[in-house]
């Protein structure tokens, strides 16, 4: 037995351990007994090609990597799932597309393990390679399937969490994208390829050693199984984790189609693929004020100034008004504050108003205060909810992105002369909206001022919430702004 095999059924034992410690430990009922029963379920998998690699010198198994892809398929269609309840409430079924997806998967995945038992044995591995046939490389597509759809929910849940329940999930969300990742390239490598390398499986042991610590951590330490998302819940197509897997996915289909169909080499149709791919972003940049947008965003923390001389002036900035002594003096100081940080000329704050499910207009550098009313369902508060983050508003007219905006919200940016718009991010929701005119002085960043608003915007809403708890009846701003 070599060292890595070794290492391979450490970590698979050390994952079903603490599969069955999160199942005992963890608080809360249906959530942890999944997410212990699927970290278990991981550790067996690992186990299995801890078994495919004990034929020394790394000569493999080829039937026993056969029956551990069938397993592993039914134990990726329990990490959707597991991805799909987690945050949400016991009562709460799934939809009819969920229910259809998880009986499809379970149908399959029994017709796998049935087709491993009772199908001729694999030919044998040579110089650590195992041939895999057609049923092999659909089981490894399907498996793919999974993981890029649970990579995908799972961050989609952690974006809608509570700060305080994201900060519980980020340990065990870590160990799911190590493990998602190495899970991924060994599927995707068997697809194209034709075959699998067994010393890559030795590769598994760090991703799912740190899925095992974390897990618990979370489960466990940090009660995670009884964390529920928050009522503004972020769809999946807002997560980074939607285009990679996306990508991805796409990437290795249309790669096993130019390596099939085409005849091409995996080396050539990389580069095929790569090139094409180049040149699509390309012309995408440069026609779509959408594809534009979302590599501004992507890319704004490295592209822009070091975000943290950034965070220092704005703490020094906002201790100024840390030591407002009622919630009604916050709100009035925050827009003079926000306009001396961030060099913009006109500043104006919306807050939430439950009663008419809007946003109203609490307070403004501009004088007097302008009327602005912005609907929870508005295209702007929708917007800004899904991207948590600072909009530019240029007006275009053929921003299709934005129209919109344009349209429904138009006289609240025109009312307050916006051309930036922030939301105030709180605990579990949007609870207002800054909205800001460009750079007081001609040429001005707007690029900063756009980093400054957004770092601020987090430490207004978490002042404002943190005032309306300690010095105002409970929701008493809230109701009446």
């Amino acid at each position: 037995m070599t060292i890595d095999v070794l290492l391979l059924a450490l970590a698979g034992l050390f994952a079903a351990l603490a599969g069955g410690a999160t199942i005992l430990l963890a608080p809360g009922r249906g959530t942890p007994l999944l997410a212990g029963g699927a970290l278990a379920l991981l550790g067996v998998v690992h186990i299995g090609f801890a078994r495919v690699a004990m034929d020394a010198p790394w000569g493999g198994d080829a039937l026993w990597f056969r029956h551990t892809l069938t397993l592993a398929l039914p134990v990726t269609t329990l990490w959707v799932l597991l991805s799909i309840v987690l945050g949400r409430r016991g009562g709460e079924a799934l939809s009819v597309r969920w229910r259809g997806y998880l009986v499809l998967q379970a149908i399959l995945s029994i017709a796998a393990l049935a087709w491993s038992a009772l199908a001729p044995d694999p030919a044998q591995p040579r110089s650590g390679t195992i041939p895999l046939d057609a049923a092999t490389r659909g089981v490894l597509g399907l498996i793919l399937l999974n993981i890029a759809i649970f990579t995908v929910n799972f961050e989609a849940t952690y974006v809608s969490f509570p700060r305080r329940h994201r900060r519980s999930f980020r340990p065990a969300l870590w160990g799911i994208f190590l493990c998602a990742v190495f899970y991924a390239s060994l599927a995707a490598r068997g697809i194209l390829a034709g075959s699998a390398s067994v010393s890559d499986l030795a590769f598994g042991t760090a991703p799912v050693a740190i899925l095992a610590l974390a897990m618990p951590v979370s489960f466990v330490r940090r009660r995670l199984g009884v964390a529920r998302i928050a009522p503004d819940q972020q769809p999946v197509t807002a997560t980074i984790s939607y285009l990679l897997a996306t990508g991805f996915v796409a990437a290795t289909a249309l790669m096993f189609w130019l390596n099939q169909a085409m005849g091409l080499s995996t080396v050539r149709g990389l580069w095929v693929l790569s090139t094409g791919g180049l040149i699509l972003v390309v012309t995408a940049l440069a026609v779509s004020n959408r594809a534009r947008r979302r590599a501004e965003r992507l890319f704004a923390p490295f592209m822009s100034e070091w975000r943290r001389p950034l965070r220092r002036a704005v703490k020094k900035r906002i201790r100024a008004i840390e030591s407002a002594s009622t919630i009604q003096e916050l709100l009035r100081v925050i827009p003079e504050n926000a306009r001396e940080l961030t060099d913009l000329e006109a500043i104006t704050l919306l807050l939430s108003h439950g009663p008419t499910a809007t946003y109203r207009v609490v307070s403004s550098t501009i004088d007097p205060a302008p009327s602005a009313i912005v609907g929870r369902r508005d295209p702007l508060a929708e917007e800004l909810r899904r991207a948590r983050r600072p909009i530019r508003l240029d007006g275009r007219p053929d921003d299709l992105e934005y129209v919109s905006i344009y349209i429904e919200n138009r006289e609240a940016i025109q009312n307050c002369r916006a051309r930036i718009a922030a939301p105030l991010m709180g605990e579990e929701a949007m609870i207002g909206i800054v909205l800001a005119a460009g750079p007081a002085a001609a040429g001005g960043s707007d690029a900063r001022a756009v980093a400054l608003l957004d770092i601020a915007a987090r430490h207004y809403a978490r002042l404002i919430e943190r005032t309306v708890a300690s010095r105002t009846p409970e929701g008493e701003i809230f109701s009446n702004p």
